[in-house]
């Protein structure tokens, strides 16, 4: 879960569920606990008003009987085996008529009737009324009730803790909260997607990238934030074209006083003696280079500036054997071999020339740094996609781990002192990687488990304009 916008969704939603579950809880309760509590008063009022009345109809009943023939009329027994209801016959006194009448209940009558409240269980309900025979003798019809739980409680238990419309009020919050949850962090995070899309054109090197922001209305720490990278943005793009437009046209403007040097150099050997032969070659020696690394840095401000001149169809297979023959060629003076294994029928659209110069590049670096004895090996193959790939592995000192991909930097070198032995500039590495770029491929750089280094270059065998 590490997108923001996930983490703010979830933490909303869990936050409304949550919040909206406690609410309906306390409501619920509130609201049940009162209506539970009136609706067991009115049960049992209504209870003791039938009771009444049917105690009042036995009174009379057992009274009568028992000053006819002596005897107490029993209380009729419900059906149930649980009978709940027991009633018997007192005189005037509390003293009772009734046979069998359990002592702890004739006590409490008797405490009743003068006037204290009996110690009894709260399961123990005593009612009384007063009734006259039919001599108009006064006497006591007493009822014992155990207390009864209201109709339907106990009788079925329900699967859910919750009425049914509970149940459905919690889905219809589940559902209207994710939604609601859901736009709101859609709507918090765009900002910050937009600006991580430009972030991402920008370091891939669309340095006209910019963060959509409305200018007019005053916005959110967001919204002042794709501000601040428009401006910043704009900083860098003008920073990098005046360098770029720096290195052309100096590059540009060497040429004119470099081709006036070779001329005069050309006098000089003229107009000189032989011993100044030795120093007239080395300024003609240094001259070459510097003309050298003029053309390099007019090659890499073209490729900078995305211009990759005329495309046409490159068969890799040709133009990988031409780059071999010259650096086997050369190689051979110093001692070291150029191989090469291709694979045929490799065609891509591509500018040839520079094409072939990116390919040279990374060839004459690995002849530079392989092994005396050893030989460069250059692999061309197929892979799918359809790629062309391009692998040129030597076998010399490789690279530090954590300098690999500093060596496609112009002008970047792993050793300054070997660099400048071997007569390299340090842009034919960055010259290549801008060229496999512009053509829609990758190039990396790997240490080798035994020794040397490995470069590969994939390009795709489809055409690209």
């Amino acid at each position: 879960m590490r997108s923001m916008f996930v983490k703010l969704f979830i933490s909303f939603w869990l936050a409304t569920i949550l919040s909206g579950l406690v609410f309906f809880l306390l409501a619920f309760n509130l609201r049940f606990a009162p209506l539970h509590e009136k609706r067991k008063r009115h049960f049992e009022a209504e209870r003791d008003n039938i009771i009444v009345q049917g105690l009042t109809l036995y009174g009379k009943t057992a009274a009568a009987s028992f000053e006819k023939d002596g005897k107490v009329a029993r209380f009729p027994e419900a059906p149930s085996p649980d009978n709940r209801i027991q009633a018997y016959l007192f005189d005037a006194n509390g003293n009772p008529l009734t046979k069998e009448v359990p002592a702890p209940f004739s006590s409490a009558v008797r405490t009743l009737n003068s006037g204290r409240h009996p110690e009894a269980g709260p399961e123990l309900d005593v009612l009384r009324v007063r009734v006259q025979g039919p001599s108009g003798k006064p006497y006591l019809a007493v009822a014992r009730v155990s207390s009864l739980p209201p109709p339907g409680e106990g009788q079925h238990e329900p699967r859910l803790p919750f009425p049914p419309e509970f149940w459905l009020q919690m889905l219809i919050t589940f559902v209207v909260s994710g939604g609601v949850c859901y736009m709101l962090s859609w709507r918090i995070t765009a900002p910050v997607r937009r600006l991580r899309s430009a972030t991402q054109e920008l370091a891939g090197g669309n340095l006209g990238s910019r963060v959509r922001v409305n200018h007019e209305e005053k916005g959110d720490e967001l919204t002042d934030l794709g501000r601040d990278f428009n401006l910043m943005a704009v900083r860098i793009e003008k920073l990098v074209n005046a360098h770029k437009q720096l290195v052309r046209d100096v590059s540009h403007e060497l040429r004119s006083p470099l081709a006036r040097m070779n001329v005069a150099l050309e006098i000089a050997r003229k107009q000189s003696p032989p011993s100044a032969e030795p120093a007239l070659q080395r300024i003609g020696l240094e001259g070459e280079r510097l003309n050298l690394l003029i053309g390099e840095l007019l090659t890499l401000s073209q490729l900078d500036g995305g211009g990759g001149g005329e495309m046409t169809a490159v068969d890799l297979g040709d133009l990988a054997k031409e780059v071999v023959q010259d650096a086997d060629f050369e190689a051979c003076a110093i001692d070291r071999r150029v191989n090469l294994t291709s694979a045929s029928g490799l065609v891509l659209q591509g500018n040839r020339k520079l094409l072939r110069r990116a390919l040279e590049n990374v060839v004459r670096n690995a002849v530079r740094y392989t092994a005396p004895g050893t030989a460069v090996t250059l692999t061309l193959e197929r892979a799918a996609g359809p790629q062309a790939v391009v692998r040129v592995r030597d076998v010399g000192p490789g690279v530090p781990e954590g300098q690999l991909t500093d060596i496609f930097r112009p002008f970047y070198r792993v050793a300054e002192a070997r660099d400048r032995e071997s007569g390299g500039t340090g842009i034919g590495l960055a010259i290549s990687e801008k060229t496999v770029i512009l053509h829609g491929g990758t190039i990396v750089a790997r240490n080798l488990p035994d020794a040397g280094l490995e470069v590969e270059i994939r390009l795709p065998l489809t055409a690209r304009q």
